[in-house]
């Protein structure tokens, strides 16, 4: 039995040292990638923050459409467009596939 026991502890400490190498290895992986990472953080937050405050959204095409009303129709009518796709997508993409054939 003490025989076993040992056998777990050294194997636990080789796989200790192991993941340590593994975490070391990573890091230096993942640097050339940190400026990219950065950036799509910073984007992910401020998708965060429009999803919470829909109103800055509203405003903006509010002032497209006073400055160039064709122009925001013409916006309007492909983000139309574009969130038909995005749904039509996502139905498709969740649509579970039949069990039985």
């Amino acid at each position: 039995m003490k025989k076993k026991l040992a056998l777990i502890a050294e194997r636990r400490q080789l796989l200790v040292v192991q993941a340590e190498q593994q975490r070391v290895s990573l890091a230096k992986n993942i640097q050339p990638l940190q400026g990219s990472l950065e950036l799509v953080d910073k984007s992910l937050n401020i998708v965060r923050y429009v999803k919470k405050h829909p109103i800055l959204i509203m405003g903006l095409v509010s002032s497209i459409g006073l400055l160039r009303p064709m122009r925001a129709v013409t916006w309007m009518r492909r983000s139309w467009i574009a969130s038909l796709a995005i749904r039509g997508l996502r139905a498709w993409l969740t649509k579970a596939p039949s069990a039985e054939k």
